[in-house]
């Protein structure tokens, strides 16, 4: 097992880190508030390693954006 990075207040994307959640299978978990309001529960290797750069709020803004782009409804 590593040594526990401490990755509290700290900022990944749109995610900010608030305090340490626990463990998932053998991973430490981390509770994260997202630039939208939202607070999730996240791998912290995950954000550190940029594979997870919001709640998932960013997924939804691009594919807003590319279905007006392509003149189409999205609701």
């Amino acid at each position: 097992m590593g040594k526990l990075i401490d990755i509290s207040g700290k900022k990944f994307g749109r995610l900010t880190c608030l305090n340490i959640a626990g463990r998932d299978k053998g991973h430490v978990t981390w509770q994260f508030k997202c630039d939208c309001g939202n607070i999730k529960t996240l791998r912290g290797l995950d954000v550190r390693q940029g594979k997870t750069l919001s709640c998932g709020c960013y997924q939804i803004e691009q594919t807003k954006k590319a279905n007006t782009k392509n003149k189409k409804s999205f609701k």
